[in-house]
């Protein structure tokens, strides 16, 4: 079990949030860490806990509509709920954790690390066409690591699904997805799996808002807010070759149409969809912690 410090901290639309903070001995960085659907920041506390220990500070919290910030009865917010959330709020969101961390250590340089929809979200956050107050945001980040970022879903819904999730987004957004993720295609870790089943705060991927906010703006990204990567910002993508979750084809594309600077992709053979669960986790966060030391020597 990992050190670190809890709190609720009061972000857009006055929506508590809870966050934790793992603090570094003399880091020489600040990770902002985006946990994905369905999940719950305290699903990452030993790949969290490794970065502390070796130099990296790491802030986290439960997204709005997950975790706690969805299900504490006691202190979460009064319009809080499960899957009661969209794209342009969890963007809203991110912007708020870059500002409130970039305030609290404005020394450091600043990274996001996000998992599946986490990833995704991560990058729109730099290419998606938007607000000013986002970009500027954006401006203070030294660099971002994407986990299996969600272009494409490896399983293709039907047309029928699309179209009936689109129809009915309109009229009940907030209704949930029936179906939860199998543990089995997201690690080959027994054990962090039966705790996905039986955690208490791990529940269907999202609304039908949310879920269809993830797929269609992942295509967005894939097929056209690719040419409005920061050049000069560098980029980690990790990605497993078995993820039955995120088509590792796509990650390839889109990392292959992206026009940055300093990026790199590192694939992990016959690696599932959650690769900080996998058995080769700690060559996984090496290569994170490489990354950020790389870009804070090389170009802080």
């Amino acid at each position: 079990m990992g050190t670190y410090t809890e709190a609720w901290a009061v972000g857009p639309h006055s929506t508590s949030f809870y966050t934790r903070t793992y603090e570094a001995t003399s880091p020489i960085a600040v990770l902002v860490a985006v946990h994905g659907a369905a999940e719950h920041s305290g699903r990452y506390t030993d790949a969290h806990t490794s970065f502390a220990v070796r130099g990296i500070t790491v802030f986290s919290y439960d997204q709005r509509g997950f975790g706690r910030t969805a299900l504490d009865e006691e202190h979460k917010s009064k319009n809080s709920a499960y899957g009661k959330t969209c794209w342009d709020d969890q963007l809203l969101d991110l912007d708020w954790a870059v500002q409130y961390v970039h305030k609290r250590y404005p020394a450091l340089p600043l990274f996001l690390i996000g998992s599946s929809m986490a990833a995704t979200l991560c990058l729109s956050f730099v290419m998606r066409p938007g607000l000013p107050q986002r970009q500027a945001s954006a401006e203070v980040l030294s660099g971002i690591i994407a986990s299996a970022p969600t272009f494409l879903l490896t399983d293709r819904p039907s047309w029928l699904l699309r179209v009936t999730v689109k129809t009915l987004r309109l009229v009940v957004p907030n209704m949930l997805l029936p179906t939860k993720h199998n543990p089995e295609k997201l690690s080959k870790n027994e054990e962090t799996n039966k705790a996905y089943l039986e955690d208490p705060l791990v529940g269907v991927p999202g609304s039908l808002r949310s879920v269809y906010d993830l797929v269609a703006e992942g295509e967005k990204l894939l097929e056209e807010y690719y040419t409005h990567w920061p050049a000069k910002l560098p980029l980690l993508i990790l990605q497993g070759s078995a993820d039955q979750i995120s088509d590792p084809v796509a990650t390839e594309l889109f990392f292959e149409k992206l026009l940055a600077e300093d990026k790199k992709l590192v694939t992990y053979p016959n690696a599932q969809h959650e690769l900080h669960n996998e058995p080769d986790h700690h060559e996984i966060a090496g290569e994170c912690v490489e990354f950020i030391r790389h870009v804070v020597t090389g170009f802080g």
